[in-house]
């Protein structure tokens, strides 16, 4: 007899597990009547995502719609390339990148899209390659120990990471799905007794506890167990996949869509990770969608999964390229098989036109319905065009652990777009980068993440695992464009301190033409100082100017540094950048070590202004500064033997605070070079001076251009609302009401 171990949450939602997924007061959980739901009688296979009775108008539009039919002739390209290499199945021995652990990777991508082929020609040679395939596993499998690779991860057997075995298991699951029917008993019973059920027990116990992890990993354990569950009747199998190994929701995927997912879709891992998780999520709920409609698992937590996925194709630049924040690697867009997944079922679920523009740029639709849908609606010209939007996104199970803004100006390829980070840690794959900024420009990062310090893959660079760099380099507060106290990262690198707590949304607005602006607050990553950071991206005439304010309280002096890492190549500055002809290191820890400077310069009188370039534009950075103020050109490789890290450059400015203080920045993205013509226009900045005028929470910022036009920002850092804010500019007062006001004097 199971206990009752359900936490406070889980009570408060009255989830009652009696017999096969009771649930009392279903009302709560998934907005339906209260009643039994069962799988018993749901017989006909395939039954998971490709279903028996959608076969025939499936082979109907794959003659009618092209990209229906481009994606079954790739399908069944796949499957015959399979057959004609013949089957193998190596012992495992490579870690990730190595022949065997590829090897077993084509095996279910072979299966899964023969299963597919079979179902949709009727060709019996397409299902002997699986049966086949899935006897021989059956045979290997309960053979096996742990991965000779295994190393710090929960391991599988037949890859060096159990979240491998996972992904395997879902694909072969709805390959076998396919080819079910075609099967003897006998066989069936020799690959769900050999195979099947014996993966399924090393989830469930050797590897138990990722299982019930909250975590991408977990999430494709439960998908694949639960997927199992359904094609073998198992009924343990899928309560174990929707409630934890030990039926009490402390772990299961309606426990991973409630901690993992924000209100407005934010995962919390990032947008890498959203990317890669999305697909056990949609799919592991589609099949419980086609197999258990009572459930409507699709309305949970108010349509969740929906909106992760139109959130996930909002965290992406305009060439499709996910935002690289966290444990990112930063070639990954929007064309990735993963997605497909995700913009085909939420189409369907949802008939967001705007999500058919991405389905039609990936350029593949799913074999199943949902496919069929997509590519019915986009021969019928049903495409709206998808549009990148200025956009604040909640982070937090009840989106208030902070989140993402996105500020945006322009259309298309040309847009700008201000990336500001002000979200949870992100649990393991989280950086210590609190109130971190990141900036691009047609497309081009310019203000660069690093993302993450791994070679997927590749066997030579640690098998393709995260490298140590990640947590001495690429994890730290220095690598990231945001403030550093004292040489120390957030936290103090402290993963499970920085997951207590998260930074504060204070103010945005993004719904004005001429200026975007957005402020967050962190009062715990630094022991007794806070720090604000408010952005203004304003556009005037043709540049775009982001003004960038720090506002430090502290008890104490405290020592400051203000990277910028930056892509392109530094052309023009208004004091002398000293280069150094030794070998010199910034530091000695917290991701210190690894930058080498270059250059560096001081005693400056009011402004320091570097202005480089890349692509066809022209970036300047002005810093208001003192004679105290330190200058470092740094790039990246320092105690790096390996030659793990990859080329970086970055401006580094340090300073001190007596206590309180605050650090004004402009960004100034302007010009356009030509290469084919060798035109260039507005290559130089144009900011003569900037000027800050500070009444504690109360500030106005000042900038002149040489041509004696003025942009004026005053701005209550309080963003309380107040209809008296005033302060003294000069020798004269100036008030206004509200949060902020922006006035350009031409």
């Amino acid at each position: 007899m199971v206990k009752n171990k359900m936490p406070h949450w889980a009570r408060r939602k009255k989830i009652y597990l009696s017999g096969f997924l009771t649930l009392a007061t279903v009302v709560v959980l998934f907005g339906s009547c209260s009643k039994s739901i069962s799988i018993e009688g749901h017989e006909s296979y395939p039954k998971l995502i490709l279903k028996k009775q959608d076969v025939p108008q499936i082979v109907e539009g794959i003659s009618k719609y092209p990209l229906l039919k481009a994606s079954f002739e790739k399908a069944k390209s796949i499957a015959d390339n399979a057959i004609l290499n013949g089957i193998e199945i190596p012992i495992p021995k490579d870690p990730g990148g190595g022949y065997t652990h590829e090897k077993h990777k084509r095996n279910y991508i072979e299966m899964y899209n023969a299963g597919l082929v079979y179902q949709l020609t009727g060709e019996e040679k397409y299902a002997v390659f699986v049966r086949d395939m899935l006897l021989k596993y059956a045979e290997l499998y309960p053979t096996l120990g742990l991965h000779p690779m295994k190393k710090n991860q929960a391991p599988g057997k037949l890859f060096w990471q159990g979240l491998n075995e996972s992904v395997w298991l879902v694909y072969t699951i709805q390959a076998y799905d396919c080819i079910h029917d075609f099967l003897t008993d006998t066989e069936r019973k020799i690959i769900e007794e050999n195979l099947f059920k014996e993966v399924v027990k090393f989830f469930l116990t050797e590897n138990k506890s990722t299982f019930n992890r909250i975590h991408n990993h977990g999430t494709w354990a439960v998908a694949g167990v639960g997927m199992t569950g359904l094609v073998l009747g198992d009924t343990l199998m899928v309560k174990q996949a929707l409630y934890s190994t030990e039926l009490d929701s402390t772990g299961g995927f309606l426990r991973q869509i409630d901690e993992l997912f924000s209100p407005d879709g934010y995962y919390a891992e990032g947008p890498y990770y959203q990317r890669y998780a999305l697909l056990p999520f949609v799919i592991f709920a589609k099949a419980l969608e086609n197999n258990i409609p009572e459930l409507k698992i699709f309305d949970y937590k108010s349509g969740v999964l929906n909106r992760a996925v139109v959130t996930l194709l909002q965290l992406t630049n305009t060439d499709g390229r996910f935002y690289p924040i966290n444990d990112a690697i930063k070639d990954k867009t929007w064309i990735t098989p993963e997605l497909v997944f995700g913009t085909n079922i939420a189409y369907f679920n949802t008939h967001d036109s705007t999500i058919l523009d991405v389905a039609q740029k990936q350029g593949e639709v799913m074999l199943s319905i949902e496919g069929l849908e997509v590519a019915k609606a986009i021969e019928q010209g049903h495409v709206k065009t998808f549009v990148r939007k200025p956009i604040v996104i909640r982070d937090g199970k009840n989106g208030d652990a902070g989140g993402l803004a996105i500020l945006r100006m322009g259309k298309n390829e040309k847009q700008t777009s201000v990336l500001f980070k002000f979200t949870s840690q992100g649990m393991g794959h989280g950086h210590f980068d609190r109130l971190n900024l990141n900036i691009f420009d047609r497309g081009v990062e310019i203000v660069p993440d690093y993302g993450a310090a791994r070679f997927i893959n590749v066997v030579a660079k640690e098998g393709g695992r995260y490298l140590n760099e990640n947590k001495t380099w690429a994890k730290q507060t220095i690598a990231h464009n945001t403030l550093v106290i004292n040489q120390k990262s957030n936290f103090n690198g402290s993963v499970k301190l920085a997951d207590k707590f998260s930074p504060k949304l204070l103010f945005t607005d993004l719904s004005n033409a001429n200026i975007q602006m957005v402020s967050a607050i962190d009062e715990n990553c630094y022991k007794n100082d806070t720090i604000q950071r408010t952005l203004a991206l304003i556009e005037f005439g043709d540049r775009k100017f982001l003004i960038d304010l720090f506002n430090i309280k502290g008890i104490g002096r405290v020592q400051y540094d203000l990277p910028t890492y930056f892509n392109g190549q530094i052309i023009d500055s208004n004091f002398e950048i000293q280069r150094l002809n030794q070998y010199k290191i910034l530091g000695n820890n917290n991701g210190y070590q690894h930058l080498v400077i270059d250059a560096e310069s001081r005693a400056f009188d009011s402004l320091a202004r570097v202005t480089w370039a890349i692509g066809t534009g022209f970036y300047s950075l002005t810093t208001i500064t003192n004679t105290h103020t330190n200058f470092y050109v740094v790039r990246l490789g320092a105690n790096d033997p390996n030659y793990n890290l990859r080329n970086q450059q970055g401006f580094i400015f340090r300073g001190e605070l007596a206590g309180s203080g605050k650090i004004l920045s402009v960004y100034e993205l302007h010009g356009n070079y030509n290469p084919s013509t060798e035109a260039v226009l507005g290559s130089e900045s144009a900011i003569d001076s900037c000027k800050l005028f500070d009444d504690n929470d109360r500030v106005a910022v000042y900038v002149t251009l040489k041509n004696g036009k003025k942009i004026g920002l005053f701005i209550d850092l309080s963003f309380s609302g107040s209809n008296s804010n005033r302060v003294k500019v000069d020798n004269s007062v100036v008030t206004w009401q509200g949060n902020y006001k922006l006035t350009i004097k031409e």
